[in-house]
């Protein structure tokens, strides 16, 4: 009997044990799934600006020559409290910086939506600059070996595995990361890219977004006729007013385009959507191609349900137009790399040093 007893105490302090690493191993496997990108990420970023994204200020201490007499009694040394940093909220860092991309055709086209969006976990805030597609740019040449200039926006679709060889799905969204770094001196942590489709599917699953517009939009090419006052658009009909450029150009539809983003976050955030957003978000990213890992994506959330007022929270920036220049110039295109003129925007050092600082809230919103 007692052999017996031992041989059950034997069996039992196996399975526990078994069933104690089979739970370390599910647990470290779940982990992974939880903390693992949804695609492949982006290549380590060397920016070529001294200034960074995120880069704090450290003041300066000089040391005041005194006029006083030297006595034998030592003068106190002063002591500076440093102010408590706040912890990140939602157990996220304390910042992210996202690229997010808008493409018409699938995953694998031109970037007609550019926007450098810097998250703050400490504060709350969320800063959103636009990149004018036009903007003329270097590509960087240890990612790339087609010749520059270039506008900026065939700085993704040059990365995607449609144009080079062996590239991988995340290809364009490196590409364009590599462009940002290289020429702005931005380095991006993560990446978005949200089709023509995802993006009409998304509008459609939250019930569309009302818009107002000041004038009629008409577009007859794209068989458009948008009229003038408030209006509620499904997915399609948002999609096509964020593609329409016609009567504005490419600068007053980035204006346009933040403006359905402004509709499309108030609708997010209404109260009956944003208690939603967790089940949405799973149910759609297969919609979207990005490197934002599960875990990042609940902190994401986790932020905008926080949010006091998400309104105040988010600063949509507009491209301020008094710093680039309008002209022409001759870039390359196609696969015979023909050397064709286009109209383009040319940028300098005061239009950088804005990104820079508005990335981080340091210019006012206009």
């Amino acid at each position: 009997m007692p052999d017996k007893k031992k041989w059950i105490i034997g069996i039992v302090a196996g399975w526990m044990v078994a069933s104690l690493v089979v739970g370390v191993a599910v647990g470290v496997f779940l982990k992974r799934l939880w903390t693992k990108p949804l695609n492949p990420g982006l290549p380590t970023l060397v920016p070529t600006a001294t200034q960074g994204v995120i880069a704090t200020e450290t003041p300066e201490v000089t040391a005041t020559p005194s006029s006083a007499e030297p006595t034998d009694t030592p003068i106190p040394t002063a002591t500076f409290t440093p102010s408590p940093t706040p912890e990140p909220m939602c157990g996220g860092p304390s910042n992210m910086v996202i690229l997010a991309l808008g493409t018409n055709r699938g995953f694998y086209d031109l970037a007609d939506v550019i926007r450098v969006v810097n998250v703050d976990f400490t504060t709350g805030d969320v800063y959103i600059v636009p990149i004018p597609r036009d903007l003329l740019v270097d590509l960087p040449p240890d990612a790339t070996t087609y010749p520059s200039p270039q506008k900026i926006n065939e700085g993704y679709f040059l990365g995607t595995p449609v144009w080079q060889w062996g590239a991988n799905e995340s290809g364009g969204a490196a590409l364009m990361a590599q462009t940002l770094a290289y020429n702005f001196g931005i380095s991006v942590d993560r990446y978005v890219v949200v089709s023509g489709q995802g993006f009409r599917k998304l509008v459609d699953a939250l019930g569309g977004v009302q818009v107002y517009l000041p004038a009629p939009v008409v577009d007859k090419k794209q068989n458009a006729n948008f009229p003038a006052g408030s209006q509620i658009l499904d997915g399609y009909h948002a999609w096509l007013l964020a593609r329409i450029r016609s009567d504005v150009g490419d600068l007053g539809r980035i204006d346009r385009q933040t403006m359905i983003l402004k509709a499309l976050l108030a609708r997010v955030t209404s109260p009956d959507i944003l208690p939603k957003l967790p089940d949405l978000v799973n149910l759609y990213k297969a919609l979207v191609l990005t490197d934002l890992s599960p875990q990042e994506m609940s902190q994401l959330v986790c932020l905008l349900q926080q949010m006091d007022d998400p309104k105040a929270r988010f600063h949509f920036y507009s491209v301020p137009k008094d710093l680039l220049e309008e002209t022409g110039e001759i870039i390359y295109i196609g696969p015979n790399k023909t050397t064709v003129p286009q109209d383009v925007l040319i940028w300098d050092e005061r239009y950088k040093q804005w990104l820079h600082d508005a990335l981080q809230g340091k210019v006012p919103v206009k």
